[in-house]
């Protein structure tokens, strides 16, 4: 049986010595299990240990995929929907059907227009008063009056001095507004010029906007804009 020492007293002013770690401590502090089943925190810094990584499977995943895949499958049902209504229709649509108004207005101003746009836009010195009454009578409004009072103060003299030939042709056209009685339209036209001030041929490719409306079943041109 050892003898206990007495314990040593501490003199004023000296520090504690520190007790020298035991060995078997640390082995046994290491092995021993945790019964809480968590990493225990640093005792360095005193911080929480960060969360252990759940293994995948778990129900832990974020479901945004899944919602987004749900989403689309239900614009695709929708659009095959659409579809096969469409597709349903036409197959029951009688070809003897009358036209959509609408659409048919649109077809007979365009055509009106492309027409009007070669009549008005061209001319040949040799035959002036043909072709400007030709062109007047595809106007209205003061359109109408506009193009007369240029036609004879301005086109027609310098057309006969220079023998002025000028051709139009409408390359492209289309509906840019309409409704019942009223149409505009988008026109690209190349007007080739021939005279005696021009070595040759000149080409000028125009765009011009064209404002059509409907009087006593015709369409007359009321505007035409250079763009």
């Amino acid at each position: 049986m050892s003898e206990s020492r007495p314990p040593r007293r501490r003199v004023a002013g000296e520090r504690p010595r520190l007790r020298r770690p035991d060995p078997a401590d640390e082995t046994a502090s290491a092995t021993a299990p945790t019964t809480t089943g968590e990493p225990r925190a640093d005792r360095s810094t005193g911080e929480p240990p960060a969360p252990a990584l759940r293994p995948p499977g778990d129900g832990s995943r974020p479901r945004w995929p899944f919602v987004v895949g749900g989403v689309l499958a239900a614009i695709v049902l929708v659009a095959a929907a659409v579809a096969g209504v469409l597709v349903f229709r036409l197959a029951q649509a009688d070809p003897n059907d009358p036209p959509d108004s609408l659409s048919e207005t649109r077809s007979d101003a365009l055509a009106a227009a492309r027409s009007h746009a070669q009549e008005v836009l061209s001319y040949d010195h040799r035959t002036l008063d043909a072709d400007f009454a030709r062109a007047e009578a595809a106007l209205t409004g003061k359109f109408k009056k506009d193009y007369t009072r240029t036609t004879s103060t301005v086109v027609r003299p310098s057309a006969e001095q220079y023998k002025v030939v000028v051709k139009a042709e409408v390359t492209a056209a289309s509906v840019v507004r309409a409704s019942d009685h009223r149409v505009v339209a988008l026109l690209f036209v190349d007007q080739t010029t021939t005279s005696t001030r021009l070595d040759g041929p000149k080409v000028d490719l125009n765009r011009v906007r064209m404002t059509l409306v409907q009087q006593n079943g015709n369409w007359l041109v009321s505007g035409l804009d250079a763009l």
